[in-house]
């Protein structure tokens, strides 16, 4: 490889590198999956369940899940809250609750996860 062409790739490497950051899908860039979780939730989970309140002051037929990994019990199962479980719980539902699966798919309930992680 001639001198020329060294010097050009040394150069423009770093500048093709931050075009293609520029360029990375939503999901990709740092705090987009925590937007699409957020956004997952308000299409699906909002109706039935709060996020911003505690249980004793929604109005909601599902439970808040306000602080829902924070605290040391689910509030129906009274189970330890885990991420297994909750996806389990989106994937397939619940007494009350409808099965997400066919709505949403694993990466769009793992970045519902972390949105719920987040609260």
């Amino acid at each position: 490889m001639s001198l020329f062409l060294r010097t050009l790739l040394i150069l423009t490497l770093p500048v093709m590198l931050c075009a293609a950051e520029l360029h990375a899908p939503p999901w990709e860039k740092p705090g987009a999956v925590i937007r699409l979780g957020e956004s997952l939730y308000r299409e699906n989970c909002a109706v039935c369940h709060d996020i911003d309140k505690d249980q004793k002051s929604t109005r909601k037929i599902g439970p808040s899940l306000n602080h829902l990994f924070k605290k040391p019990r689910l509030p129906l199962s009274k189970g330890r809250p885990s991420r297994d479980y909750v996806k389990v719980r989106i994937q397939y539902g619940g007494q009350v609750m409808p099965a997400f699966m066919k709505r949403i798919n694993e990466e769009q309930i793992a970045a519902l996860l972390v949105y719920l992680e987040s609260k």
